[in-house]
């Protein structure tokens, strides 16, 4: 059930009872909504000399910062999020920027590795020919830990792995080739 169906559901709910009980009850507290990324836990945002993603090719390894990755140019773009059910704007790095940082070619089996050790496996040229991102921001701010972030992978709406769920790996922190 989506994030506004339950909230109408919630706020319903809460509208009958406040009309059916006296003013001295109590009212109930809405029940929390369970978060598609995982985790509810708050945990602090990176500093600005963290390592967020470490890229490898075998031998060629590049850990970039926040500092690092805005460095490579970013663009802003605005897709269905299908975890949410909602427009996001995304500050994105492409993934092809990334690739060519450790000289990935199209044929090269990549993994991408995410802090909860959900691993996903494709070749480059599907990655780059899905036109995928590197989320490095929503709406302008940092992106928490607890809804994804500090970086995620995404796709455009519309392009071949934008309707594939389990490419769109989350709080990640390894790219490599196999």
């Amino acid at each position: 059930m989506s994030l506004l169906k339950r909230t109408a559901g919630v706020a319903a709910v809460l509208l009958l009872v406040a009309c059916t009980t006296s003013a001295h009850a109590a009212t109930p507290k809405p029940t929390a909504t369970k978060n598609p990324y995982g985790s509810s836990q708050q945990i602090d945002p990176p500093g600005p000399n963290d390592v967020l993603l470490t890229v490898s090719n075998h031998s060629k390894v590049v850990k970039l910062t926040l500092a690092k990755l805005r460095k490579l140019g970013t663009t802003q773009i605005s897709i269905y999020e299908p975890f949410v059910k909602v427009r996001q704007t995304f500050t994105v790095v492409s993934l092809a920027k990334i690739f060519k940082l450790v000289n990935i070619p199209d044929s090269a089996t990549v993994i991408t590795d995410a802090l909860n050790d959900y691993i996903y496996t494709n070749t480059a040229k599907n990655f780059t020919f899905s036109n995928g991102q590197l989320a490095i921001a929503r709406f302008g701010s940092p992106i928490p830990y607890d809804q994804g972030g500090p970086i995620r992978i995404i796709f455009p709406d519309k392009t071949p792995l934008a309707s594939n769920l389990n490419s769109w790996n989350w709080s990640i922190d390894v790219i490599k080739v196999k």
